[in-house]
């Protein structure tokens, strides 16, 4: 570490003398500088006075707010009221360079910047926490995190901070995301606006509705401003997918007694085979509101109070179902198998029994932010800000899951070769639409509850200078604490098999259904089943599943060892300096100084048995730990002309654990298997340097070139390892009485880098002749290489970091004349490591590009109607585990389509 710091140290030596070597007593004025143009970094929320009408002014705002930055920004600006660039907070923030997103359900659904997915997100410069608190968590891979929850139609605009001051909140090591909600101008009484949108989504059945309204009003000559906006949506949305429950899979030892058949090459990793084939539809109802409030009132010219509140809700009624075809782990439930020369399982025949899914998924979330603060000047030089805050954010996450199986195993075949996805092929005497086949076999209750809340006070101060290199040195404290709590009830029964015991579907008529899926599936290569058995989740008013079969089943037990609490008191304080002075002739501004962080952690759960109904069976588990952090940052800004700039920048940041990867608790279950967090995780430690080079031809057009480094320290990465537990076997069927059990952990690795570079070209193309001139182009292209240092555990090879896309781009192309504008826009991504596997091998995505293009004309004065459509092409996500012929997943989400009328008044 304290080479890093030393290292660190001497890049802000070189940047800061630079600096001081041209100091100058007479300093070139400061500018009018406003939200992340402001000197401290700090972002102040944009004003309605502003009115941003079109594509070519909103880029050129966003232009001239990095522009007159002194740090590293990038900012999105909204195009309208209720109408950013794409429909989705993150499918938005994919136009900055160096930011990459992942899609899942439907939208995009989490952001890493300059390849790194542990940023901070802020609400009008304040913590946004999700009921989660740091990170992801719940269903599908954080599909539902906060930022699906945050209607977007109410953003003014979102700044991208990547090198930070010390003025700033610690927490992000790509970068700190601002989402900025309008407020009142001082300048216009009185504004209200609104859109109303119908949303075609292909993978639906029915349309999807959003509505929003902003009103926004100054009394007292200015001096109170009150603005509220409130949005909601009814979106209907759908998903056909490939899917398994665990991907591939190595084969145990007992494949096969032939070593040949078990590792044909001899390099001493057996054959890989895909745990279960699953052809499965989803349909989804999202209810979505929010409502925004902003107030400000300056008591005089020294002193002035904010307050911000936010509310927003999320109500999610999913339906999944699917057709499973487990594989088998033992070479005689196979005839005709295909290896590869990878070693996956191809193709063959496999002796399996079919199962019919239905899963049910409920999800209420609620997040309130409030934060009231006040600043004031004491005389000339003195400025004081502080202000509290407090968020609360909570979801009720309940599961309900049904699966019947046919009685007997059946002989199906699959190829997984040169095809999308793998072809099925059933004997032509079955029929997976007889529910005299099928008996109920297993079933879930599961509940988790999740509440989290955070509590902020920050003080600030700042004193000026008349003269000489510094301008002004600030200081200030700050204090959060995040409690975070977790509580998980389960129930999850096995139903018998035996012929007089077991329950048959015929046995309670109406309890399932026959599911026939047209259009499934359109964009894949493949023959695959569309209509199968599946059982109908209907509780019957019970309060679970499992009562409709058992009367002696209680629903929902508690289970502690995947329940915890965690509480997170933080303390840091920074002292910051901000310059302006010349070095040869040039002038040259920006800030340096140290952040100090000292973070404790808390953690209370739970050890034991999942399921054990033994007395004694859990131990609770407490954990405190505690780590200081020393930040020291600087950025330079030099104005190598009047349109080219040049900046320097250096800093240490760091970024807390997912909370979820913080819980104490650890649990096993009987089938061999356990997860369990990990307290003791250190923090993502990473030394940055940045350098970019801008050139502004002209207002509203930018050329620039940035490069950045990053030598992590420290980073987490979670893998599935087996261990042995003493006096507890993960197989009592085997030879060995202390059989390993495969168990989830988190862990942290060493000595990562990323290195890369972005280019960006804004440019309108207005010095084309006629009709040409009003045209304009976007371009972004993100370069970005990486070492994790953790080797693949089936390839031994170096594993890059999760979530990193070694290429990404976007390209937008847009027309605006008068009334009528067009939009063309595409992005594009690289494959990236999503996960390391059970076997420690790794889960790739596979290269997108999503298509996308809108156009809108002004029917009259502040009335405007568009229409635009996303992912045109019906670009499908797809996964695959090492070798692209090892597809593990492929999900299509479908087109979407939306009609937008906007008034503004």
């Amino acid at each position: 570490m304290e080479d890093a710091l030393k290292r660190i140290a001497k890049i802000s030596q070189i940047a800061l003398v630079a600096a001081m070597l041209g100091a100058a007593p007479n300093c070139f004025a400061q500018e009018n500088e406003s939200a992340a143009e402001a000197e401290t970094g700090d972002t102040q929320a944009p004003t309605t006075e502003v009115i941003v009408t079109g594509i070519r002014e909103s880029e050129a705002e966003s232009i001239d707010i990095k522009r007159r930055s002194k740090l590293i920004v990038d900012s999105i600006v909204a195009e309208d009221i209720g109408k950013l660039p794409d429909q989705n907070v993150a499918e938005s923030l994919e136009r900055v360079s160096g930011v990459q997103v992942r899609r899942e359900i439907d939208e995009a659904a989490d952001i890493a910047i300059r390849g790194l997915s542990q940023n901070r997100l802020e609400f009008n410069g304040h913590t946004l926490i999700s009921p989660y608190g740091r990170g992801a968590d719940g269903p599908d891979e954080g599909a539902y995190n906060v930022l699906t929850l945050i209607p977007s139609e109410l953003v003014a605009r979102m700044d991208v901070t990547k090198l930070p001051s010390p003025s700033m909140i610690e927490g992000s090591l790509g970068g700190t995301v601002n989402i900025l909600t309008r407020r009142a101008s001082s300048r216009k009484k009185f504004f209200i606006g609104g859109s109303a949108q119908i949303v075609d989504k292909s993978k639906a059945g029915d349309p999807s509705y959003r509505l929003t309204g902003l009103v926004a009003a100054s009394f007292l000559d200015g001096r109170l401003g009150v603005a509220i906006g409130a949005n909601y949506q009814r979106l209907n949305i759908g998903q056909d997918s490939f899917d398994s429950y665990s991907s591939w899979r190595e084969q145990p030892d007992n494949f096969s007694s032939d070593p040949d058949v078990v590792d044909p090459n001899g390099d001493g990793n057996n054959i890989y085979y895909f745990n279960d084939i699953r052809y499965q539809r989803l349909q989804e109802k999202r209810t979505k509101y929010g409502v925004t409030t902003n107030i400000f009132f300056e008591a005089n010219d020294s002193l002035e109070f904010h307050a911000d509140l936010l509310y927003a809700h999320a109500d999610t009624d999913r339906k999944r179902n699917w057709v499973s075809i487990p594989l088998s782990r033992a070479a005689s439930g196979y005839t005709d198998l295909v290896v590869s020369e990878n070693e996956n399982i191809v193709a063959g025949t496999v002796r399996a029994v079919i199962q019919g899914n239905a899963e049910r998924l409920t999800l209420p979330t609620d997040i309130f932010s409030g934060q009231f603060g006040v600043k004031g000047k004491l005389g000339d030089r003195i400025e004081l800000s502080s202000d509290v805050s407090f968020t609360r954010a909570t979801q009720d996450y309940g599961q309900t899951y049904l699966r019947a199986d046919t009685t007997s195993a059946q002989l199906v075949s699959f190829d997984f070769r040169d095809r999308d996805v793998p072809a099925v092929g059933l004997p032509a005497n079955v029929d997976i639409t007889d529910p005299a086949l099928y008996i109920y076999r297993t079933s879930f209750d599961n509940r988790y509850l999740y509440e989290a809340e955070e509590a902020t006070f920050r003080l600030d101060a700042r004193y000026s200078f008349d003269r000489g290199f510094l301008t002004s040195i600030e200081a200030g404290y700050r204090f959060a604490q995040i409690d975070l709590n977790r509580e998980t009830y389960r129930n999850q029964t096995t139903y018998p098999t035996g012929a007089s015991t077991r329950i048959p579907v015929t046995a309670i008529p109406g309890n399932y259904e026959i599911v026939e899926f047209d259009r499934f599936l359109t964009g894949a290569q493949g023959d695959f089943p569309t209509a199968y058995l599946v059982p109908i989740t209907d509780k019957q008013g019970n309060e679970g599943i499992c009562q409709v079969f058992s009367s002696t089943c209680t629903p929902n037990l508690y289970d502690p060892t995947s329940s915890f609490t965690l509480r997170e008191p933080v303390h840091s304080a920074y002292v910051q300096g901000n310059f302006e002075t010349r070095l040869l002739a040039l002038p040259v501004s920006g800030n340096f100084g140290l952040r100090y962080v000292n973070t404790r952690l808390i953690a209370d759960g739970f050890y034991g048995i999942r399921g054990s109904t033994t007395p004694g069976a859990f131990e609770p588990v407490n954990q405190t730990v505690a780590y200081d952090d020393w930040l020291p940052s600087v950025a330079t800004r030099f104005e190598v002309s009047d349109n080219v700039l040049f900046r320097l920048g250096a800093a240490r940041v760091m970024a807390r654990p997912d909370t979820r990867d913080q819980s104490p608790s650890f649990s096993i279950t009987s089938a061999g298997t356990g997860a369990g967090g990990n307290p003791a995780l250190q923090p993502f430690r990473v030394n940055q340097l940045d350098a970019s080079i801008e050139w502004y031809p002209r207002r509203g057009a930018l050329w620039s070139l940035a490069a950045f480094y990053k030598d992590v320290e420290s980073f987490i990465y979670s893998q599935t390892v087996e261990e042995v537990i003493p006096g507890l076997d993960a197989d009592p069927n085997d030879s060995d009485p202390e059989t390993p059990y495969r168990i989830g952990r988190t862990f942290n690795g060493q000595g990562a880098t990323i290195k890369g570079f972005e280019v960006q070209i804004r440019q309108p193309l207005d010095f084309l002749p006629g009709p040409l001139e009003h045209f304009g182009v976007k371009g972004t292209y993100t370069f970005i290489d990486s070492k994790s240092g953790i080797i693949d555990g089936r390839t031994n090879e170096e594993l890059p970091l999760q979530s990193l896309s070694k290429h990404s781009g976007t390209a937008l192309l847009f027309y605006e004349d008068g009334p009528f504008g067009m939009r063309v826009g595409y992005s594009y991504r690289s494959g990236f490591l999503n996960r390391i596997g059970l076997s420690g091998n790794g889960i790739y995505y596979r290269a997108a590009g999503y298509l996308s293009a809108g156009v809108d004309y002004d029917i009259a004065k502040g009335v405007k109607i568009s229409v635009s459509g996303s992912n045109l092409t019906n670009t499908p996500t797809r996964k695959y585990a090492n070798y692209e012929e090892a597809t593990a997943s492929y999900l299509e989400n479908g087109r979407n389509l939306t009609a937008t009328l906007t008034f503004r008044f």
